[in-house]
């Protein structure tokens, strides 16, 4: 009787020696996602060892759970990529990046918690973290077209523009989907909106890339040009100076921002030729030239 008394004091004395001597800690930069967006887990370790701690020699030596808010365990859609080995120094801290969204099947709107065991190497200790909460939630569709992607015949994919608020404010989101809905491509925030001018120019031009102008402020509007995978071939900031910026196409099916005028920005893509043209640049830029493009609306 004494002995099976004896056995849980011991194993609880193991686990407290290894959080006090390795801590780690999760965390999310933003709380609320919608389904299929990228959800970055951010892992945090500090090594009190009082020596240099090797870590991801072990496979598996990382092992995430996902949960929703009743305990219900959410299916494992693949296993985590190895981190490869790496040293923690004493007192160091080390911080590692997880995306949730291709790992789990997290398609479902709720509330969901994750928690992580992580081994600390040569001494077989297995630390479990405190877990963290985050959400799935539903965005409101704006827009949505279907169109074929070129390359692949037959295949047709799907383009979606939602507005989600986050953090009381509303925000933008560019997703590209099949036209079922059951798999993403990829799922991203186009910017914060303004409440009082909600977007409304959503265009496609001759090669079927999304083109998307929106406004961030009082005078600022982005411009972005989003490809059939989802990636982002321009994001372009421009100034309501010379009336307010729009969309137009010309008689080819190229698509260009109308009226505004250009800021350079650090975040502009492609990236501009350097820092020192982005800060001069400002008050001279002009709005990207599309011959003949005139301002125009896409149909419903």
């Amino acid at each position: 009787m004494r002995v099976r008394l004896l056995l849980p004091l011991l194993l609880c004395s193991l686990f407290l020696t290894a959080r006090a001597q390795v801590e780690i800690q999760l965390e999310f930069d933003q709380s609320q996602f919608l389904p299929h967006e990228k959800t970055e887990l951010i892992l945090r370790m500090i090594n009190y060892t009082g020596e240099p701690l090797r870590l991801g020699e072990q496979p598996g030596w990382i092992r995430l759970s996902v949960e929703n808010i009743d305990g219900t365990v959410v299916n494992r859609i693949q296993d985590l990529e190895e981190t490869g080995a790496f040293t923690l120094k004493p007192s160091a801290r080390g911080t590692l990046r997880f995306n949730l969204a291709p790992l789990f099947k997290l398609d479902q709107i709720g509330r969901y918690r994750v928690t992580t065991t992580v081994s600390t190497g040569s001494r077989n200790e297995h630390i479990v973290s405190a877990p963290v909460e985050f959400e799935i939630t539903r965005g409101v569709i704006l827009w949505e077209r279907e169109f074929g992607f070129a390359g692949s015949r037959g295949t047709r994919r799907k383009y979606m523009i939602q507005q989600a608020n986050y953090l009381n404010r509303p925000h933008l989101y560019a997703s590209v989907t099949d036209p079922l809905d059951a798999s993403a491509f990829r799922v991203f925030r186009l910017g914060t909106l303004v409440s009082f001018n909600p977007p409304s120019d959503f265009m496609l031009d001759a090669t079927n890339r999304l083109h998307v102008i929106h406004q961030v402020g009082a005078d600022d509007f982005i411009h972005h040009c989003i490809g059939a995978n989802g990636e982002v071939a321009i994001r372009n900031i421009y100034a309501n100076r010379s009336g307010r910026p729009s969309l137009g196409m010309n008689d080819d099916g190229e698509v260009a921002v109308v009226h505004g005028r250009r800021k350079p920005n650090a975040g502009d893509i492609p990236s501009p030729p350097s820092s020192k043209t982005v800060s001069n640049a400002s008050t001279t830029a002009s709005p990207t030239v599309v011959p003949n493009a005139k301002p125009a609306r896409p149909s419903p």
